[in-house]
């Protein structure tokens, strides 16, 4: 180049910065260039020994810096700053507030300021009170308070997002929470998980967000008194309520066997006690109406069998819902149904087969054309289950011709209570307790483990006791 000069132009390309940059520079003195026939100009030799010297430019910004110009245009254009400064003011509302005061009625008062705070340009919700009615001492008040409030604030919000979410997540499909549990041997079947679901989704979590419940140490004791009596006016009887009690319970449990939470609100909790007249008695037949029923021949099979069933093994509703041809196994020349699966540790468990129920269920499957991987009751579990029960229990009262009252208070699942009464009236001993499924000591459980040599042969003996006591009270 013509002299080694450089317009503002070439310095910008050279430095890698924009045009306007080099101009303030230039008019801050930092960089030094030269008026040429009203010009700016630049000499390369001086623009290279300026960066040698590295200078630095960070001052420019400083506050000094910026008070420093402020005070010699002040002295230098009086007037014209005065100018701007009024015109300036008619847009001060324009200027970002931190916070904004609402008056809230009080009866001492007249009324009270509340502050409401602003945040990246966007109002938070929650609104704070002052505690007084002069605005001076208000704004003071929300000026001073304003960082600790907003940090609660999003403390707070921050733990009621996961306290919902644990919620939302805990029986919902493929849940973690879930997955870790099935290894304590805490098992749902899809449907009762599905219910456990709804419940928590449609009634639990809208409870809480009505009491203003954010982090589970706030649930106490009268809150879950407050939810029984919430459920209560909705029409729920006791036994329902405790049950989905357990709901909560169950959560509540595994966040305290996995750190989260240090102590268990139902440590203090009262249970609601079923009234009588809330009860639907359950009774079931008596030993000596049974004898031979089920040899004489019943109008419908389905009925039959599920009859036959359930007074003959005490298996839950459930259980036979969930039977397949595959699942009847053999020990030591006795049959015996496999559960392999259930909602507790204690329900996994071989239950004794009578030799005349299993020839039953042979030609049940027969005759319906069933494989060996098909259910036993292909609208068992369905949405007829309910019916398919119903008109099992009603079978049953017509061949043993049964008035109304006994009717009223009998139901198919009496078929296990009936099973329950029988062998303990012939004193079975703790066995009787591991084959209904019921909880037993570790002993017990360890003495007919059917998976092993000496287990295998004390459960088939106590098989053979059960088979003789049916012989005996049931068949013929």
């Amino acid at each position: 180049m013509k002299n080694d000069l450089l317009t503002p132009s070439d310095v910008a390309v050279i430095l890698s910065v924009d045009e306007g940059t080099v101009q303030t520079l230039a008019a801050s003195g930092a960089l030094r260039g030269t008026d040429i026939q009203g010009s700016l100009m630049f000499n390369e030799r001086i623009l290279s020994a300026w960066l040698e010297s590295r200078p630095s430019v960070n001052n420019m910004a400083d506050k000094k810096y910026l008070e420093k110009i402020r005070a010699q245009y002040l002295k230098k254009f009086p007037q014209a700053m005065e100018e701007l400064q009024k015109f300036d003011a008619q847009f001060s509302f324009r200027r970002p507030k931190l916070f904004y005061l609402h008056k809230v009625p009080n009866k001492r008062n007249g009324f009270i300021w509340y502050a409401r705070f602003v945040e990246n340009g966007r109002q938070i919700p929650t609104r704070w009170c002052t505690h007084t009615s002069n605005r001076e001492a208000a704004e003071q008040w929300a000026a001073n308070n304003r960082e600790l409030l907003l940090a609660e604030y999003h403390t707070k919000k921050k733990n009621s997002a996961e306290f919902f979410g644990v919620l939302e997540q805990y029986y919902a499909p493929c849940s973690e929470y879930l997955a870790i549990d099935e290894n304590r041997g805490i098992i749902l079947s899809e449907k009762t998980r599905s219910v456990y679901h709804s419940f928590v989704k449609k009634v639990l979590i809208k409870f809480f967000k009505e009491q203003e419940i954010k982090k589970f140490t706030e649930i106490t004791p009268p809150v879950i008194a407050s939810l029984q009596n919430h459920l209560l006016k909705k029409g729920n009887k006791a036994l329902t309520i405790n049950r989905y009690l357990g709901v909560l319970r169950t959560i509540i449990n595994h966040l305290i066997m996995n750190g989260v939470i240090t102590s268990n609100v139902f440590d203090n909790v009262v249970m609601l006690k079923e009234r009588a007249a809330d009860s639907n008695a359950r009774g079931c037949y008596s030993v000596d109406r049974i004898k031979g029923v089920f040899n004489k021949r019943w109008k419908d099979k389905t009925s039959y069998i599920l009859c036959l069933l359930i007074y003959s093994t005490g298996l839950r509703n459930s259980e036979i819902e969930k039977i397949k041809f595959g699942d009847i196994i053999k020990i030591e020349g006795c049959y015996f149904i496999d559960i392999a699966k259930s909602k507790t540790r204690n329900g996994i468990r071989v239950v004794p087969l009578h030799d005349f129920t299993y020839q039953k269920i042979v030609s049940h499957m027969k005759s319906a054309k069933k494989a060996v991987d098909d259910y036993l009751f292909s609208a068992a579990g369905g949405p007829n289950q309910s019916t398919l029960y119903l008109k099992a229990a009603t079978d049953m009262a017509d061949m043993l011709e049964a008035d109304e009252n006994e009717r009223k208070d009998i139901s198919f699942y009496s078929g296990r209570h009936f099973w329950k009464t029988l062998v303990n009236a012939h004193e079975l001993g703790d066995v009787e307790e591991y084959f209904m499924g019921h909880k037993v000591s570790g002993d017990v459980s360890k003495r007919y483990n059917h998976l092993d040599k000496q287990g295998k042969k004390r459960i088939a003996e106590k098989a053979r006791e059960v088979f003789e006591i049916l012989d005996k009270r049931v068949f013929r």
